[in-house]
């Protein structure tokens, strides 16, 4: 296994509050963006890889605030729905190899060690939902049978929807029908309310928004060639569905606040706000919405009324979740907030929700036509993106993120968002894929069109 990487330069772009334009959209920003993160990811995943010989998936088996190894007994479980992100990630990392700054060699041994990574976890996806009822428990051993709780085969949960998306990447297309097929299942049963409840017996028989917030990023997966027109517009009509129901039912207009949970039954609005989950809506939401405007979608009356309701709402959105939870003394988004009262429920500050508000604040300012609105969103993300690139960012680790931050110290925490292991370069390297890809003001031809080298 690797050891602890020694530590390397690194210096910080902070951006101004009042962000110019130009600058985010200059060559040399993009640089910045990509060898930071895409890069510097990239490079540690095949440093891990390398010494990973009897492990098949990505070794995400380590401690990102530490960068030491897990216990060896932490392969024995897997997180499956890491295995659906992982294949996802690695897919849109190799497609763009060819305009980051890597050798001739090192993109060559980028897809000697990836692509067959992606086989592995596409043919482990599989087993799993063979052994599982055709579902993806949340955690799953070496057998690929779930461990804990049994999954309700009628139901569906995160980790089938990523899994879905994960086969979706696959080079194989008997996976990609998989995926297709496990993704309108998940569809159909998070539309019927067939939704894995929450653990935290707080939230018994609530519905939280995340299921729908998360299956709009299928739409920006579907603008390959192999698949069907038919095949794409059903999933993108439900993704049209799903931005509609969270900013009617999620969102409360007159307060301009947004809940993270529901009563299925009679619609009353909880008290807490995540606004990591919130921003990654909105931006999720405008991703699939710019995917359907320049990948070849129908622009029905009906998705017509649907987008132009979404570029005016979701802003508001993002401004409210960014109020509440962002701390501008120590530099990171709270996990969770009381949105009646402001009052902190969680003041850990994780990774990963500020790459999702630079993401979603970034998508905002480029479909809206109003100054204020765009000035408004670009001051998000400066703010965002300048906590992160100077908080999170470990040098001691080849720029891995620290996971967790303190709300009230702002000192590093020992304590994983999700799952106790290292991101398979998901939240942070996706986002600045799509950052990228929208400061170059390319249409969606391809997954992931990036070129810093032609600008």
């Amino acid at each position: 296994m690797m050891n602890k990487a020694k530590p390397i330069a690194y210096q910080a772009v902070i951006l101004p509050e009042c962000l110019n334009s130009d600058l985010i959209h200059s060559t040399e920003y993009r640089r910045f963006l990509l060898s930071s993160t895409i890069e510097a990811g990239l490079r540690f995943y095949m440093a891990r890889q390398r010494s990973a010989k009897s492990w098949p998936f990505l070794d995400t088996k380590f401690n990102p605030n530490t960068g030491l190894e897990l216990p060896p007994g932490s392969h024995d479980t897997i997180h499956a729905w890491m295995l659906g992100r992982g294949a996802e990630a690695l897919a849109l990392h190799l497609e763009i190899l060819d305009d980051l700054d890597f050798s001739e060699a090192e993109k060559s041994e980028a897809r000697s060690l990836f692509n067959p990574t992606i086989r592995n976890i596409c043919a482990a996806i599989r087993g799993i939902a063979e052994k599982n009822n055709g579902r993806i428990p949340f955690k799953v051993g070496r057998d690929f049978r779930g461990v804990g709780a049994t999954a309700d085969p009628a139901a569906t949960a995160p980790a089938d929807l990523f899994c879905g998306k994960g086969l979706l990447m696959s080079g194989e297309n008997s996976d990609r029908q998989a995926g297709l097929a496990m993704l309108q299942t998940v569809a159909d049963r998070i539309s019927r309310g067939l939704i894995e409840p929450s653990p935290d017996p707080g939230y018994a028989g609530k519905l939280s928004q995340a299921m729908r917030m998360l299956f709009l990023s299928v739409p920006r997966l579907l603008l390959k060639e192999h698949f069907c027109a038919a095949e794409k517009e059903a999933l993108r009509d439900v993704a049209c569905d799903y931005i509609e129901f969270v900013m009617d039912r999620h969102f409360d207009k007159k307060t301009k606040s947004f809940s993270e949970w529901i009563d299925p039954g009679n619609g009353e609005r909880g008290h807490l706000l995540d606004p990591g989950h919130c921003t990654e809506f909105v931006g999720l939401a405008l991703s699939a919405i710019r995917s359907m405007e320049a990948g070849g979608a129908e622009i029905s009356d009906r998705r017509s009324r649907v987008f132009q309701s979404a570029k005016a709402t979701l802003p508001q959105i993002l401004f409210s979740a960014f109020e509440s939870g962002f701390n501008p003394r120590l530099g990171g988004m709270h996990k969770a907030v009381d949105n009646r009262t402001g009052e902190l429920i969680d003041a850990s500050m994780p990774w990963w929700n500020l790459p999702e508000t630079m993401r979603a604040a970034i998508l905002a300012a480029k479909s809206s036509q109003e100054e204020e609105i765009k000035g408004q969103c670009l001051r998000i993300f400066a703010k965002c993106h300048n906590a992160y690139f100077s908080r999170y960012l470990n040098t001691e680790n080849l720029l891995f993120p620290f996971q967790t931050r303190c709300g009230e110290t702002g000192g590093v925490l020992d304590a994983a968002p999700a799952v106790p292991e290292g991101d398979p370069l998901y939240h942070t390297n996706l986002c600045i894929l799509e950052i990228v890809s929208a400061l170059r003001g390319n249409s969606f031809e391809s997954v992931s069109p990036l070129s810093t080298k032609q600008a």
